[in-house]
């Protein structure tokens, strides 16, 4: 039996748990032609509710739809997606799941977003001495391994290493900081929103590009993106000859979102709630990445639904684009692809 997959962002959770979406309702209640999906993210987002009545209400509407987890894939440990996997979790799982991302959460964020999005001109009280400063307690928090419980000639391995590494974390702050220094203006160039949001549908990407090469800043910033490994041609009817990877997903969107592509201007704010508001931009372009995996991608969030479309259209993802909207309970579909991928169970 052919089945298709179909992603949910947390946005749209939340509505089919508020008895909104009624067509994708009806859709995802029969489980003979549709299996609904979540994520790493998902469970983050999800078990991270305050209300936690809400948050019960949420985990249990998983299992009620029949949902599966769907969780990327590695050819080395650490290493970037290569493919995927679904499967059934239960709610313990996925409790498993959200604890274990705590304890690794509380470390810190080692100044990765704080930089990016003081990168892009948020956070303006905050200097990148600061940021690198909580990203080296970050990293000597990680280092700081419990050996009590380890026999003495290990644990004192492990702690020369962790020792060793604490080192080169410094040496390293020293040097990036050195570098910072020496620049006037850290702040990444960055295109006109009010030109690049007015492109949309097919080619979106492509005529985004046009214009940021001919801009001295956003040019190089164009070629060091498309350029990494795997590359991505900027010409459309290019992109389609290749096989899409989750990497590549990932930092095509990343670069549109940094170029300023249908990026909420709130993110350029200096307040608590720019931060925290920053972190849900990056965790809307990791569900993107997740999605194309999927038959469809479900969504109420119209910047994300939008930079979705734009980065599937240029890849050739075979992953139809759905922007829901709550006042008037209807979809649109912001990308078609010509084919649709699918599971045969």
């Amino acid at each position: 039996m052919v089945r298709l997959t179909v992603y949910l962002d947390t946005s749209s959770w939340n509505h089919l748990l508020g008895g909104q979406m009624s067509s994708l309702g009806r859709v995802i209640g029969k489980s003979d032609s549709c299996i609904p999906c979540y994520s790493i993210q998902t469970v983050k987002e999800l078990l991270g509710a305050r209300n936690e009545k809400k948050k019960s209400e949420l985990d249990q509407q998983l299992d009620a739809v029949g949902a599966r987890y769907l969780e990327t894939l590695s050819d080395t440990e650490g290493g970037m997606p290569t493919g995927h996997r679904i499967s059934v979790k239960s709610c313990e799982e996925r409790a498993q799941i959200y604890e274990d991302m705590l304890n690794f959460s509380s470390v810190g964020g080692f100044g990765f977003g704080d930089l990016l999005q003081k990168s892009i001109g948020g956070i303006g009280s905050t200097s990148f001495e600061d940021i690198s400063k909580a990203a080296l307690t970050d990293i000597e928090r990680l280092l700081d391994i419990d050996v009590s419980e380890i026999p003495h000639e290990m644990a004192a391995i492990v702690t020369s290493a962790a020792k060793a590494m604490k080192k080169q974390a410094r040496e390293a702050q020293v040097e990036l900081w050195d570098q910072l220094n020496q620049q006037d203006d850290i702040c990444l160039p960055q295109l006109n929103p009010t030109q690049i949001n007015n492109f949309t549908g097919a080619g979106a990407f492509e005529r985004i590009t046009e214009i940021a090469k001919s801009e001295e800043g956003t040019s190089a910033m164009i070629e060091q993106f498309l350029g990494q490994p795997d590359p991505i041609p900027s010409k459309r009817a290019d992109a389609h000859l290749g096989t899409p990877t989750w990497e590549q997903v990932n930092r095509l969107a990343q670069l549109l979102f940094l170029l300023g592509y249908w990026r909420e201007p709130k993110h350029r704010k200096d307040s608590e709630r720019a931060r925290i508001d920053f972190v849900g931009g990056q965790t809307d372009i990791l569900h993107i990445a997740y999605a194309s995996f999927c038959s469809v991608f479900h969504t109420s969030d119209k910047p994300q639904a939008l930079l979705a479309a734009a980065v599937y259209d240029h890849l050739n993802i075979p992953t139809v684009v759905f922007l829901y909207t709550p006042k008037t309970d209807t979809e649109t579909r912001l990308y078609v692809p010509k084919s649709m991928q699918a599971i045969d169970e």
